[in-house]
């Protein structure tokens, strides 16, 4: 079976021209989106799809792919950052390391 051609609306470019291949389909939490990667400026794209247009673009051939994993916000990356500010922390880390 041949790809289909999709029409999608990239921020930046405006309309670009996609095939099915090109396309992934993701639903998360009750949402679901489209996601691509413009075919111009490389830019990563994620639109919603309304309900309806799920069951089309699946019989037009696009594929569901896995949603990205949550990465790490600022809060939990300076919370992260000060326990190796903390006086006991090499010493811990060295318990472990020895299996105390």
């Amino acid at each position: 079976m041949s790809d289909s051609f999709v029409r999608a609306t990239c921020p930046t470019c405006g309309d670009v021209v996609l095939t099915t291949a090109d396309i992934g389909l993701q639903t998360d939490h009750g949402q679901s989106a489209f996601l691509f990667a413009c075919p111009r400026c490389h830019e990563h794209v994620t639109r919603e799809v309304p309900a309806g247009i799920i069951h089309i673009l699946q019989a037009a051939g696009v594929h569901e792919v896995s949603p990205e994993p949550e990465l790490i916000g600022a809060d939990e990356l300076a919370d992260f950052l000060a326990d190796f500010e903390r006086v006991d922390c090499l010493d811990q880390l060295r318990r472990l390391d020895h299996g105390a």
